[in-house]
């Protein structure tokens, strides 16, 4: 359940550089020119360090702006009427958040830490001039809410889908995810507990915890706690067919 204590939005600090980020070629900045990554630069701003747990917004909460992950990961959750939670995506460093704010100036939903994490903002206030001097940029915001689309309706196709290809699926997109972001493909921890991870793919704990062994068993991946090594990429791929 989310926590019941009160938490304001974290501060803005100071200025943060998108010029040196190691994460530039994933994130806002892919595809602008090293002038207009500079202009960016005059107005992203970065904030505090978040821990499990916490806030980055609320539902309901006015929308402040952009946000784009900068290390650690995140979710992204909605409550239905009885309070109970439902994790709609994962977001890892160089992802972005903050559009379901976009219309209503209000979000639709919250977005918690999963982990340690930290995250730059492109405060609201700043958009509107960026846009109408950088179409570049408004380029980039397009094509990050056309990959949101298409994860979004990935995510639906695959609730559809048995509990082993839901569970394979989510294991590949996280280390393809990863391998993008300079990190291990094949060994990583999970910020998320078992328990979320059914949540996010509609299955019980039970159900993931039956499957990791499975596929331990098979010899497609190791788990210890929540350190997974995957030693059969082929064979998880084997198990999904197209989500179409």
């Amino acid at each position: 359940m989310l926590s019941s204590k009160t938490q304001a939005p974290a501060p803005i600090r100071n200025q943060v550089s998108c010029v040196n980020c190691s994460l530039d070629n994933i994130c806002l900045p892919r595809g602008l020119s090293q002038a207009e990554i500079n202009n960016i630069s005059q107005v992203v701003k970065a904030r505090k360090t978040l821990q499990r747990g916490d806030f980055i917004y609320r539902e309901g909460d006015n929308f402040r702006g952009i946000l784009a992950i900068k290390s650690g990961s995140a979710k992204l959750v909605a409550n239905d009427s009885h309070g109970n939670e439902h994790i709609l995506n994962i977001l890892l460093p160089g992802e972005l958040l903050g559009f379901d704010g976009l219309s209503a100036e209000k979000h639709g939903c919250a977005a918690i830490a999963l982990e340690t994490m930290s995250f730059c903002i492109l405060p609201a206030d700043n958009m509107e001039d960026l846009f109408k001097n950088m179409p570049s940029l408004t380029r980039e915001l397009f094509r990050h809410t056309g990959e949101k689309m298409l994860e979004d309706k990935n995510q639906l196709v695959l609730s559809k889908r048995p509990a082993e290809e839901r569970l394979a699926y989510f294991l590949i997109s996280l280390s393809e995810r990863l391998k993008r972001r300079g990190f291990s493909s094949s060994e990583f921890k999970l910020s998320l507990t078992r328990q979320e991870i059914g949540n996010h793919l509609g299955l019980a704990l039970e159900t993931v915890s039956r499957l990791l062994k499975k596929f331990q068993d098979d010899n497609l991946i190791v788990v210890q706690n929540r350190f997974i090594a995957i030693k059969d990429l082929a064979a998880l791929r084997n198990m999904l067919l197209p989500l179409e």
